[in-house]
């Protein structure tokens, strides 16, 4: 076999374990709402598996006489509570997020009525938290992304 041979082959080989892990790969598209004025979200938690795209839409549903204002925040695992509070800074400017690095990807504040969709590919296994960082709610405004 020559060089040119050995080259082409090794090149087949690259294309063809690429196209192989792209066909594996798969969306996961998931709806998650506040339930109604209460301060929790529809599901607690949710299952996705490593590398697969993740497109998440959240809707508050809150009565319009309620007034409330939620987000979907997917932070590292054991970092809610901190960033959590370091959204409480970030203050009303920023939507109630901090900038940290432990805030993988986030939804806007949403009014009553109102929806916003991310999508984001998921990362390795693992447990990651989701809280809503407005001020008071990630109390209780939270859930676990399963990643396996």
């Amino acid at each position: 076999m020559s060089f040119k041979e050995k080259i082409f082959s090794f090149g087949f080989i690259v294309l063809t374990a690429t196209a192989i892990s792209a066909a594996d790969a798969s969306t996961d598209t998931i709806s998650l709402t506040t339930k109604h004025d209460q301060l929790t979200y529809s599901k607690a938690s949710v299952s996705v598996k490593t590398g697969d795209t993740v497109k998440i839409t959240f809707k508050n549903t809150s009565s319009k006489t309620a007034g409330l204002q939620h987000n979907w925040v997917l932070v590292k695992p054991n970092t809610a509570d901190q960033v959590a509070s370091a959204s409480i800074t970030a203050g009303a400017d920023k939507g109630w997020v901090s900038e940290s690095p432990d805030v993988i990807v986030h939804t806007k504040l949403l009014n009553s009525g109102e929806s916003d969709t991310v999508t984001f590919t998921a990362p390795e296994a693992g447990d990651y938290p989701y809280i809503c960082t407005f001020p008071g709610h990630a109390a209780t405004m939270k859930g676990v992304l399963h990643v396996k």
